[in-house]
């Protein structure tokens, strides 16, 4: 498979941006657009099976504690991601081995299903005895570009991406699609189907956009204005060149660094938790900031302690992690999983109070 995977030219492009920002849009201009390569759109929301959303309408700030182990379980919303992202990598070893599409173990059947309808819709798959070839798409003769369309606003979700494009040596890329929040909500409201506008709001105070100088894995990354709608006029050639490029020059594999790891693990542990202890707090309070206009007096000072709570547990498995050396990779590594544990029960703790707030608020006079 290696030595065949050298003449595919595949990408990943992620997009990236709050709802109604103009991501769709760009995906299906991108698509239509004529290129030197074929294009592919994976939307989530099209692909993440019913019971992801119809069970927790604010599925993105959703986690569920086990307190029998005291472990975090993953999220219903965060197991369908996940197990899209499975599709996706078995899509890939489809392609480069030229085999046969085969879905991946403990899959959840909505996920799979809506992911093999979305190739089906595209013209890219075929079934024959429960069994799934990928037809129309020769990767070694045309590349292929698959735009994944969804929010991503979090760089944890997007890593998540480049790691896929890193092992199999793809493209990578990102959109960054920007637009005001305020336009956002409008575009939002005039949907069949919107999102709450807390939702949307509590998501652009959290949004982490591309940050290239800081990560060097958001290297190739490009900001598209959505304000004014989106027009491939504008965009056309920054876009198709920046795809291009990322095509010839996939994402190299890891290499084993031993001596580099073990410096890493090296950094003192109580600057480490520092670190993260002022990260951690910085979070809290832009969350507070957030959520004072839109609960009680009680209800803030309440939830100014859940999260100090969450702080203190975070800090606590980051701790207990550098302790056993149970952290994988770079120390540094280890701080971007506090950190997203933190906003993961910022967002659990918070959408506690957003429910309440839609429950109390008094419903308009018909």
């Amino acid at each position: 498979m290696d030595e065949e995977a050298k003449n595919c030219h595949i990408g990943l492009c992620v997009l990236c941006g709050l709802p109604g920002a103009g991501k769709s849009t760009l995906a299906r201009l991108l698509k239509t657009s004529p290129n030197a390569f074929s294009v592919v759109i994976i939307s989530y929301d099209d692909v993440m099976a019913d019971v992801a959303f119809e069970e927790d309408p604010m599925y993105e700030y959703r986690d569920v504690w086990s307190e029998k182990d005291s472990a975090r379980e993953t999220s219903l919303w965060k197991r369908h991601r996940r197990h899209l992202l499975q599709c996706l990598e078995h899509l890939l070893i489809a392609l480069l081995s030229n085999s046969t599409l085969n879905p991946p173990d403990g899959r959840t059947e909505g996920t799979w299903n809506r992911f093999v309808q979305c190739l089906e819709s595209q013209g890219l798959t075929s079934a024959g005895d429960s069994e799934f070839s990928c037809s129309s798409l020769d990767v070694k003769s045309s590349p292929v570009y698959f735009i994944l369309d969804d929010n991503f606003y979090y760089q944890s979700m997007r890593y998540e991406v480049f790691q896929l494009a890193r092992k199999y040596s793809l493209g990578f890329c990102q959109l960054y699609v920007h637009c005001p929040v305020d336009c956002c909500v409008l575009r939002n409201a005039a949907r069949s189907n919107p999102v709450m506008d807390t939702t949307i709001i509590l998501m652009d105070s959290k949004l982490e956009k591309p940050n290239p100088e800081k990560n060097t894995w958001e290297k190739d990354s490009l900001l598209v204005d959505g304000s004014t709608g989106i027009s491939m006029d504008e965009f056309s050639t920054k876009i198709t060149n920046l795809m291009t490029k990322t095509l010839e020059n996939p994402v190299k594999p890891m290499e084993d660094d031993s001596e580099e790891k073990e410096r890493d693990r090296d950094i003192c542990a109580a600057s480490v938790l520092h670190q993260a202890d002022q990260t951690l707090r910085r979070l809290i309070s832009e969350t507070m900031q957030t959520m004072k206009g839109l609960l009680s007096a009680k209800d803030i000072k309440q939830l100014a302690q859940e999260l100090q709570q969450a702080k203190c547990k975070a800090l606590d498995r980051l701790r207990e992690a550098i302790a056993g050396k149970t952290v994988q990779g770079p120390i540094s590594d280890g701080i971007s999983r506090a950190q997203s544990s933190l906003r993961e029960d910022i967002d659990s703790i918070v959408q506690q109070y957003l429910q309440k707030v839609q429950v109390d608020r008094p419903t308009a006079p018909s």
